[in-house]
């Protein structure tokens, strides 16, 4: 467990047991609502292309990378870029280069 510093009155002190408990406990509430975020915008991308995995049709090569890599996200990305995968521009569109369909 990662001991974390606090400042009291411009001293920097060592925090308790207890509070390092409780900054684990919320950094670990924010990388799980993160991930949560990405799995469901995942999901949807992988529903709005569901349709062109039917018998009837032939998926092309680069469809069928990008589903996998979809799929592939939990894997391929640490928490570290979970920012980056969230990031949008300001028109609310996501920015990261995986979300974008061939």
């Amino acid at each position: 467990m990662p001991s974390y510093k606090k400042q009291i009155d411009g001293v920097v002190l060592d925090c308790t047991a207890e509070e390092n408990a409780e900054i684990d406990a919320r950094r670990s509430k924010i990388k799980d609502n993160k991930l949560a975020d990405i799995k469901e915008i995942r999901l949807q991308k992988l529903i709005e292309t569901d349709y062109l995995a039917m018998s009837d049709n032939t998926m092309s090569d680069e469809m069928k990378t990008y589903r996998q890599s979809m799929r592939d996200i939990p894997q391929n990305y640490s928490e570290d870029k979970y920012d980056e995968l969230l990031a949008r521009d300001s028109d609310g569109i996501l920015t990261h280069s995986i979300w974008s369909k061939p």
